[in-house]
């Protein structure tokens, strides 16, 4: 069967527009998904199809809803989240990465919809609204990554890393990428060359940064395996790149750990098994993986169904 590529971010008019058909049967996932295990963490709001998360040192975790706008929170060793952020707070449509930096005591979040893309602050010792970056010319605001004091964030409408320095106001292009080849996705740095991927175009793509602090030229990776709907990066706690691909077209989404060498990267599967998982944040050495179940939102089969309860499911990391 031939599988037709999928946006994941398909929610309100997005979701409407574009239809899926790399899902298989519902049979197959329900075998696929993993047990719920005593670590894991569990997300009971309805229809929450969560797209990201993030950890303080703590164990606390921060899970972002993609279609209803909000954030919820795990306190260190609760086995529920709850919410924390409410949608009229955020006052978006869609909520999609979250980094937590606890040494600024910040929330970032990126938040869409109605055409707009912003870049969003809160204290995480509260929860109380900081700042706004809206991006320049619109866009698509996925996912965050910290290198000093200054936020990276891709942008998958435009193909964009945009960058905000610290002190700055306002959000300025970093990088670039091949414009047949738009959907950046993860991002994460490891040193100074940062890496991404595109969830639509199967890349990984690696960019270094020069002396001067501007983008070097992407370079796509060639990877020891074939990758699909690659999402959320982070690093582990010993610096090893972890990735997360959704493969939404057998149902066994995977956790693994991306080892890149020269012009190419050897994957490695940690674990699978997962119903289109989105991402991933570390908490000691262990993983969350966050399963997002968006083929309740494409899938014809599934669309009117209850996907049920949401998990971060707990990997330790070896």
């Amino acid at each position: 069967m031939i599988y037709g590529r999928i946006n994941k971010h398909n929610t309100g008019e997005t979701m409407n527009r574009l239809a899926s058909a790399c899902l298989i049967a519902t049979g197959i996932f329900a075998l696929a998904a993993p047990v719920w295990a005593a670590g894991d963490i569990a997300l009971t709001a309805k229809m929450a199809f969560p797209e990201s998360l993030t950890s303080t040192p703590d164990g606390a975790v921060y899970i972002g809803s993609l279609p209803l706008g909000t954030v919820y929170r795990a306190a260190p060793g609760a086995r529920r989240a709850a919410l924390w952020l409410s949608n009229d707070k955020i006052g978006a449509k869609m909520v999609l990465g979250v980094l937590a930096d606890a040494r600024s005591d910040t929330l970032w979040l990126c938040a869409d919809g109605d055409n707009k893309a912003t870049l969003k602050t809160y204290a995480l010792s509260s929860g109380a609204p900081l700042k706004s970056y809206d991006f320049p010319g619109g866009g698509f605001c996925n996912d965050i990554a910290l290198k000093g004091g200054d936020a990276y964030v891709t942008d998958t409408g435009k193909g964009r890393i945009l960058k905000l320095a610290a002190g700055a106001d306002a959000l300025s292009v970093w990088y670039q990428n091949d414009p047949a080849d738009p959907s950046l996705d993860g991002i994460v740095w490891k040193g100074n060359i940062l890496y991404t991927n595109t969830y639509n175009g199967n890349h990984l793509i690696s960019v270094a940064m020069k002396d001067d602090g501007t983008a070097g030229p992407g370079k796509v990776l060639q990877t020891s395996m074939p990758i699909y709907q690659p999402d959320g990066m982070r690093l582990s706690q010993d610096g090893r790149i972890l990735m997360i691909e959704g493969r939404g077209q057998d149902g066994n989404g995977r956790l693994e750990y991306v080892s890149p060498n020269g012009d190419g990267a050897t994957i490695t599967v940690i674990k699978d098994g997962y119903m289109l998982p989105t991402a991933v944040t570390t908490v000691g050495d262990t993983a969350y993986v966050l399963e997002a179940k968006l083929n309740y939102q494409r899938d014809p089969a599934l669309k009117d169904k209850d996907p049920g309860v949401f998990h971060a499911y707990a990997v330790t990391l070896k």
